[in-house]
């Protein structure tokens, strides 16, 4: 050991009669030496006070320790053994009596290790807890992508004249702009829905003006529009016909295909 002569910063004599009373006991195991009951405690105050026996006037030298002789304390050999106990694990374990500010003046780097494992534990929960919240977002994300894509999909198979039940069953679950944008997307495929004032690029509108509008406009949609609209949406089944049966026009797909060559040569 440096003498404190020497040293860039001196020695407290408490920490260098801890620091010496410990080489002295593991030097005495080494060598099979027989030990008292509290070999680090009886050491320690041999080394700091001149006898290893503890007394008050003993334990008032060392700092963050002060006794008054008529004062009402533990025993002394209770604070023997917690001092052996204290000096035996370096400072790690710090009973009572002995003051909790005790090991960071005899043994710092135990309060540094401390600190350093309370603060690594924090870090550890804190990502802990970030990373479950970080889950908990994706997990709604995903979520609510679920819902977007299922809602859009059943959307694909109404009609203006069936739109309304659809946006009662997903208002509460689908974000406004979300419902806006798939109602304006949806209603494209529609001839019977062009113009509509709530779904212009700029219209401060919400979804449930878009909606309110569409269901005023379906009484007015006429007959052979709505069996258009019927078959606009991808909800066809066509079943397999055999070799040589004829393909027969149901009254339904006639209607259809004159109204848009109708509208064809309209537009042509």
């Amino acid at each position: 050991m440096i003498p404190s002569s020497l040293a860039l910063v001196p020695l407290l004599p408490e920490r260098q009669a801890a620091l010496q009373a410990i080489a002295i006991v593991e030097h005495a195991q080494q060598h099979g030496t027989r030990l008292t009951r509290h070999p680090y405690a009886a050491a320690f105050m041999k080394q700091l006070s001149g006898a290893s026996r503890i007394s008050v006037q003993g334990q008032n030298r060392i700092r963050g320790i002060y006794l008054r002789p008529r004062e009402k304390r533990a025993p002394l050999p209770e604070w023997e053994s917690a001092l052996d106990t204290f000096l035996r694990t370096a400072g790690d374990v710090c009973p009572l009596p002995l003051p909790g500010e005790l090991a960071t003046i005899l043994f710092p780097e135990a309060a540094f290790r401390r600190s350093e494992r309370a603060e690594h534990a924090a870090q550890k929960s804190v990502s802990r807890i970030v990373r479950r919240e970080r889950q908990a977002e994706d997990y709604r994300a995903r979520q609510l992508e679920n819902r977007i894509c299922q809602a859009e999909i059943e959307l694909a198979f109404r009609t203006p004249d069936t739109l309304r039940s659809w946006f009662t069953a997903w208002s509460d679950f689908v974000p406004e702009h979300d419902l806006k944008n798939m109602i304006r997307v949806w209603s494209r495929r529609f001839p019977s829905l062009v113009g509509l004032e709530t779904l212009q690029l700029y219209s401060p509108d919400a979804a449930c003006d878009v909606a309110w509008e569409i269901q005023q406009r379906v009484p007015h949609i006429s007959t052979m529009q709505r069996e258009l609209n019927r078959w606009l949406i991808p909800n066809k089944l066509q079943r397999p016909s055999a070799k040589n049966e004829d393909k027969t026009v149901s009254s339904c797909e006639t209607h259809a295909i004159m109204f848009l060559k109708t509208k064809h040569g309209a537009l042509s």
